[in-house]
């Protein structure tokens, strides 16, 4: 009777019956839907007024050295304060943020030091946000339900992802670039809502009579002398800033490879979001994967590869089809290596690992895009994508297959 209670336990139709997650999760759809619409708004702004892939690859670069810098900080707090109180702070930051890019659009004022600026301020929440929000799920659905609920969380992100680029191609001819940015600034409310309405034991505070500092040096103590945390930051850390990067430039893509416009952005944009719906709707509904070792290596090199296929397409059908592909390989080897990060640490150190996560998949890859940016300008999108892709693939390889090769035994 346990195993058969257990077997009806896992999968999606087990997330619906957990209250706190799905406010949760539908929450952040709506969060996600209008911080999309400001990506390609924002994106296609930034190349009017520079016209140089460079600027685009800056706008993401300045975003790194917060979250270098203040990520593994914002894990700590996550270990020691309540997380709804930390994503309300985290969260109103960014609200402001989108509202004053609207103001400043709105008024004729814009630079692109602007956006530079405020990307920067966004980051510096999100260093906060996000391990907070890492850390939060695994008290919102059973342990058992762990890699189904990332993956479901995936699928809020990029399900938002595949209508709100699209939309943005219909809203920029209607309410200007300006009401982009505010109907992001609004889709916040939907998270203040959802962390309002959700239910929580008494939070018992971390850190008991330690330091902050005492508790960060713990934290990377624990990830240096644990190799395989270590490896899977590592392969983390190197994909993100070679690989992951692309999505910053599908603007440059669109115009300049397959002569598109602004729609040709969100259709391309949205892509990936498909696949990444059609890859974790898989996951979610897969009831026990014990192989998550091999389905992230798999996915680790077979995402590189199809980029690289990608970045030589000037069809826009076989671009938009190897884009499904493209985003549905990265967001499964993202969510397998957080689940296994997750699964691998005990709650008294789950923040202080996600924001090393954090300070590595989300960090670096806004880092990255500089340097890609400033290969486009000099060799050419298709070149200059093909190289980076080429670096993933291969650190993934050596990590995996050849240095830690306990990594192709997890569960």
């Amino acid at each position: 009777m346990e195993v058969g209670v257990m077997h009806e336990e896992r999968g999606v139709l087990a997330l619906l019956r957990h209250r706190n997650y799905m406010l949760y999760w539908f929450g952040f759809l709506v969060s996600n839907a209008g911080a999309w619409i400001q990506s390609v708004a924002q994106g296609w702004l930034v190349y009017d007024l520079s016209n140089s892939a460079a600027w685009l690859g800056t706008v993401g670069f300045v975003r790194a050295f917060p979250l270098i810098f203040l990520s593994l900080i914002g894990g700590t707090v996550a270990d020691r304060l309540p997380k709804r109180r930390i994503l309300y702070v985290t969260q109103t930051v960014q609200m402001i943020s989108a509202a004053l890019l609207g103001t400043l659009t709105l008024l004729g004022h814009i630079q692109v030091w602007h956006v530079v600026l405020l990307s920067a301020v966004s980051a510096c929440a999100q260093a906060f946000d996000q391990p907070a929000r890492h850390a939060l799920v695994p008290h919102l659905v059973p342990r058992h339900n762990l890699h189904a609920a990332i993956s479901f969380n995936s699928i809020a992100f990029n399900g938002a992802a595949l209508f709100g680029p699209s939309l943005t191609g219909v809203l920029v001819p209607l309410i200007g670039f300006a009401g982009c940015f505010y109907v992001n600034a609004v889709s916040f409310v939907a998270v203040f809502i959802a962390l309002a309405l959700m239910e929580f034991p008494p939070h018992a505070p971390g850190g008991g009579k330690t330091s902050m500092l005492e508790d960060l040096r713990a934290g990377l103590s624990f990830i240096g002398h644990n190799q395989v945390i270590l490896a899977l930051i590592s392969m983390a850390a190197v994909t993100s800033f070679f690989a992951r990067p692309y999505q910053q430039f599908i603007t440059v893509f669109a115009r300049d490879v397959v002569h598109g416009d602004v729609d040709t952005a969100g259709l391309m944009q949205a892509a990936p979001a498909l696949g990444t719906v059609i890859f974790m709707l898989a996951i979610a509904s897969a009831t026990n994967i014990q192989w998550k070792g091999k389905l992230l290596l798999g996915a680790g090199i077979l995402f590189p590869a199809s980029l690289i296929a990608f970045s030589w397409s000037t069809n826009l059908y076989v671009s938009l089809a190897l884009l499904v592909l493209v985003g549905g390989l990265n967001m499964t080897w993202q969510t397998t290596l957080n689940t296994l990060l997750q699964t691998n640490v005990g709650d008294e150190m789950r923040g202080r690992v996600m924001s090393a996560y954090t300070m590595t998949a989300l960090a670096m890859m806004p880092l990255g895009q500089g340097p890609m940016g400033m290969a486009f300008d000099y060799l050419g999108p298709s070149l200059a994508l093909t190289l980076n892709a080429l670096i993933a693939l291969a650190w993934t390889v050596y990590m995996g297959l050849i240095r830690v090769k306990a990594i192709r035994t997890l569960p």
